[in-house]
């Protein structure tokens, strides 16, 4: 007999005991990737992602935040707000939020033993196919919270892609698509263009789309999406007037001046130039959904959002900065605003590196952006979740930065960075959400 679920640490044991394809090394094939299965699934329990509206986000970088955002706004208003993001970082709760609010975990636990009698007793030859994914049951387990607590609205995070991601089974009232960078290329594709299919796949027919800042060659595969499926496709860089960042360790100032509205002025908790062009591709969406949210709870909203592992100063002294970044895109982005606060001009390269990758990203592309930016190295193992080669990463780094150590263990690679930082120079921690997950456990 499978033992009872009394916590939600036996919760989520449950749920990562199924087929997890966040691990990687699945091929993209009908049988891992398809939506029958999610759809069966929320019909056994009464389809819940219809129970409030929903906002869909997908996207490579900046879909976390920009969906915080969008949560923590749309809370200021006063709906009580669902969250379903990943990955997490620290605690499987991060994925599944009522923003502002306590986490309730009898409700999660209540919740999964009612799913996990059910799910148990699914047959493998039930139509829609075998067991669900981690994925599909963190997925439906969002919907069930949300509904249960009576959410007003939600935002729903994609995983990987969009077209035939688990989230991608609802009928949101928008759809927003974050810049894309090529990631999950054994899954999505290996150029931008194809990428840019499997996002597009989350446009709905006449419901709006807003679209971040995008690299080259993109555009029309979205407003194409939109022409076949009779969607209003809104690209921000076509909204966008004027804007004016400013940075400090205390958060992001954004001025924004749209084409057909009156200047606006934010504070964000988020650090990063790119926070601010998240804040502005939320507040361009939800002024053309929501117009009765006011400027008072926008800027509430927006300075309220919080999101572990974004640009996340961890400490102050020395200034530990964590970050998930793992696409050259993202880490591009990272230092250009990591530079801007915590540098000074005198001194441009003194920081200390602490760098982990895991396997099927490009650390080759990220060592060429990082590693001339640096005074010193570090090259570490991000956990155990997926396969990783600290190894190959450190010759990578060290062909352009002979600065460059390796210390397998996460532990001592932060005590190393510490005492080359000796209290002063700044210390940032990236290359994958499994590095900063480490290194947040430690701190």
């Amino acid at each position: 007999m499978s033992q009872d679920l009394r916590t939600p640490a036996d919760v989520f044991a449950w749920v990562e005991s199924f087929t997890n394809l966040e691990r990687g090394g699945t091929p993209f094939d009908g049988r891992s990737y398809h939506l029958d299965r999610m759809r069966r699934l929320l019909a056994l329990f009464g389809d819940p992602q219809r129970a409030c509206p929903l906002i869909h986000v997908a996207g490579t970088k900046g879909k976390g935040s920009t969906s915080a955002l969008l949560a923590s706004a749309l809370r200021a208003s006063g709906r009580r707000t669902g969250l379903y993001t990943s990955p997490h970082v620290s605690s499987p709760f991060e994925r599944i939020v009522l923003a502002g609010e306590p986490e309730r975990p009898e409700t999660l636990v209540r919740i999964a033993a009612a799913v996990r009698e059910i799910v148990d007793a699914l047959p493998e030859e039930a139509p829609g196919g075998f067991p669900p994914t981690t994925f599909e049951l963190y997925t439906l387990l969002a919907f069930l919270y949300f509904g249960d607590a009576g959410c007003d609205i939600a935002v729903v995070e994609t995983g990987i892609g969009g077209r035939l991601d688990a989230t991608n089974v609802i009928e949101p009232e928008a759809s927003v698509i974050t810049p894309l960078d090529l990631e999950h290329t054994d899954v999505l594709g290996d150029t931008i263009e194809k990428i840019a299919f499997e996002k597009a796949g989350i446009i709905k027919p006449g419901v709006p789309a807003f679209i971040g800042l995008q690299p080259p060659l993109v555009g029309e595969v979205f407003r194409e999406a939109g022409r076949e499926r009779g969607a209003e496709v809104t690209f921000l860089i076509e909204e966008m007037w004027n804007h004016e960042v400013e940075l400090s360790s205390e958060g992001t100032s954004l001025h924004l001046e749209l084409r057909d509205g009156p200047p606006v002025d934010f504070r964000l908790s988020l650090l990063g130039e790119f926070q601010a062009e998240n804040a502005a591709l939320a507040y361009v969406t939800l002024r053309r959904v929501h117009p009765e949210i006011t400027l008072e709870q926008y800027q509430a909203g927006f300075l309220a959002a919080r999101l572990p592992g974004r640009m996340e100063l961890a400490r102050r002294k020395p200034p530990i900065v964590l970050d998930g970044a793992h696409t050259p895109l993202a880490v591009s982005r990272l230092l250009a605003s990591f530079r801007d606060i915590f540098l000074r001009p005198s001194r441009p390269r003194g920081a200390v590196l602490l760098f982990g990758s895991v396997a099927g990203k490009n650390p080759r592309a990220m060592a060429d952006i990082l590693a001339p930016a640096f005074e010193s190295i570090v090259i570490s193992t991000p956990g155990t979740f997926k396969p990783s080669d600290p190894e190959e990463v450190c010759e990578i780094f060290r062909g352009i930065n002979p600065r460059t150590v390796l210390r397998r263990h996460p532990a001592a690679a932060l005590r190393w960075a510490r005492e080359r930082s000796a209290d002063a120079l700044p210390i940032l921690v990236t290359g994958s959400f499994y590095m900063v997950a480490e290194i947040r456990r430690i701190l």
